[in-house]
């Protein structure tokens, strides 16, 4: 008791004659109320406290105050409804609801993770592993689009048939006026009779209802 007054007296009496140590026996007053009180919030070693689980139920969703709705067709904006698509509360900044200063998680919980084995199921750390992946949307939308797109047209294309990139020289020459100005004359004309062509080459002549006589074209066998 002598040393705690006698500390207590000296601290009074350095207040009271030295007006230069006040504001630094006031600021360190405050550090230690602030520390106090952070050690009083830290949870407890043992089976003082029990395990400490990490993670919360909703973990990693936050409040739908501040956020709106979660899951699937329970956003701001209904999918399948024109007459009334907006459903929940759109997105509000921290200034409105918010922020820091009104946290849903609990950071000296959450990052003790001494206890999580015992009180995480392996569910929860799947689901916790999988949600890490949910801002690589964006980067796998911007690769495997372009290769599904790459994937659809060889797809669309091997299901055509084959273009007749060669000719022979004789069939070429037997009407040289139409296979070399035609195009420049009636394209459509043009790419009709290549159609003919290609229906004799391949074997299916006779098959296509749109290459025949009576179709709207106006003209026969090329």
């Amino acid at each position: 008791w002598f040393e705690w007054i006698s500390k207590k007296g000296f601290a009074l009496l350095t207040v009271k004659f030295f007006p230069r140590c006040r504001k630094r026996f006031s600021a360190m007053s405050l550090i230690k109320r602030a520390c106090m009180r952070t050690a009083a919030s830290v949870p407890l070693r043992g089976a003082a406290s029990g395990p400490i689980k990490p993670i919360g139920p909703n973990f990693p969703l936050t409040s739908e105050k501040a956020m709106g709705p979660h899951g699937w067709m329970r956003g701001s904006y209904h999918f399948w409804s024109l007459s009334d698509p907006i459903r929940g509360p759109l997105y509000r900044p921290p200034w409105v609801v918010g922020g820091i200063h009104n946290p849903t998680i609990d950071p000296v919980a959450h990052f003790n993770t001494q206890d999580r084995h015992q009180t995480v199921s392996a569910g929860e750390f799947v689901k916790c592993f999988i949600y890490n992946f949910l801002p690589a949307r964006v980067m796998w939308l911007c690769v495997y689009v372009p290769i599904a797109m790459i994937f659809f047209w060889t797809w669309v294309e091997q299901r055509r048939e084959p273009m007749e990139i060669h000719m022979d020289r004789e069939e070429y020459w037997k009407d040289f006026n139409s296979y070399y100005y035609g195009v420049y004359f009636d394209h459509h004309h043009f790419s009709h009779m290549l159609c003919h062509r290609r229906a004799h080459k391949w074997g299916y002549a006779g098959q296509d209802i749109t290459l025949e006589e009576g179709h709207g074209h106006g003209h026969g066998h090329h």
